[in-house]
């Protein structure tokens, strides 16, 4: 799969609340930290506790709300549907149901008394996802190579570049300069690739063939086109690591830049930081050597003693 739930965005961006939609009470740990271990499928995923009962989320920067739930991940920790609002999305009008959930524990943090979506995730092994409410309330940073996220504290910023962002419906989003002209970009762990939209890009595309893509309206088979850019910068300096496909819509920077370039978002103050990434270098694999014709006489000598290092 290479995008996960890039739709989800404009699905819950227009949903239009006749009753109010609570937002979580967090408490942190006494040293304000809350630290996570990463497991990675086809998106960043990480364990918690909601109403006691163990579930697995997709950590998604580019979910508004504070996540979503599975029909089958909140019969597992008992959450029921609350209520339901009307909405606005890709296919249409529709409608968002919410569950309450009265707590949710996560890396060494508590969140109580909020409302949760609750929808189908078609083609994702996933009990929901954890969105952009909880992830971006407190000061966030993610090492993806690493597998490493931290909420409530970021590492020391100084060696890293700092990128002014801004908040679109919760989203973090930065702007870019592909080829000279500015784009906005909303930055997505939840897309395993970046993307372009066939509307910011007018370029030139190599065809890659076609892919499974799964969103929330199911699995489908898509297209693949690389864009070709000459020039591509973010906050005045090079934006390496990253390969963007076009879409029909969205603008996102995914995995592979999450992966290239781990960051840090105090979304209060609009602020970013690219770090340096961390990540051990794979290991090199030299090319296998041409087999040698031994002569004879080597065959029969005697090996050749180690010295022993001076001591």
């Amino acid at each position: 799969m290479s995008r996960l739930l890039a739709c989800l965005v404009a699905f819950l961006a227009a949903a239009l609340p006749a009753q109010e939609v609570k937002k979580p009470k967090s408490e942190f740990p006494p040293e304000g930290i809350a630290t996570f271990r990463l497991r990675i499928r086809s998106i960043p995923t990480i364990q918690v506790k909601i109403n006691g009962a163990t579930l697995t989320l997709g950590v998604d920067t580019g979910c508004q709300g504070t996540g979503v739930l599975t029909p089958r991940g909140a019969a597992k920790c008992d959450v029921s549907e609350a209520f339901t609002v009307p909405s606005m999305g890709n296919s249409g009008r529709g409608e968002n149901t919410y569950g309450y959930v009265e707590k949710l524990e996560a890396g060494g943090a508590v969140w109580r008394d909020f409302h949760i979506s609750i929808m189908p995730l078609n083609g994702m092994e996933l009990d929901g996802l954890i969105g952009a409410d909880i992830l971006f309330e407190k000061p966030f940073y993610m090492d993806l190579a690493n597998k490493v996220m931290t909420l409530g504290k970021t590492p020391d910023t100084s060696a890293a570049h700092e990128i002014p962002c801004y908040s679109r419906g919760g989203h973090c989003g930065v702007n870019i300069e592909v080829d000279g002209q500015k784009i906005p970009m909303i930055v997505d762990s939840g897309a395993s690739k970046s993307y372009m939209s066939s509307l910011k890009f007018k370029g030139k595309t190599t065809f890659k063939g076609y892919i499974p893509v799964a969103t929330v309206r199911g699995v489908t088979l898509t297209r693949v086109e690389t864009c070709q850019i000459k020039s591509l910068r973010i906050g005045g300096v090079p934006l390496t690591g990253v390969e963007f496909n076009r879409d029909q819509e969205h603008n996102l920077l995914g995995d592979d830049f999450l992966r290239a370039h781990p960051i840090a978002v105090d979304m209060p103050s609009r602020r970013l930081w690219l770090f340096e990434s961390q990540a051990a270098p794979k290991p090199r694999v030299l090319p296998a050597e041409e087999p040698k014709v031994v002569p004879e006489a080597a065959k029969t000598a005697e090996p050749a003693k180690a010295v022993e290092p001076a001591k």
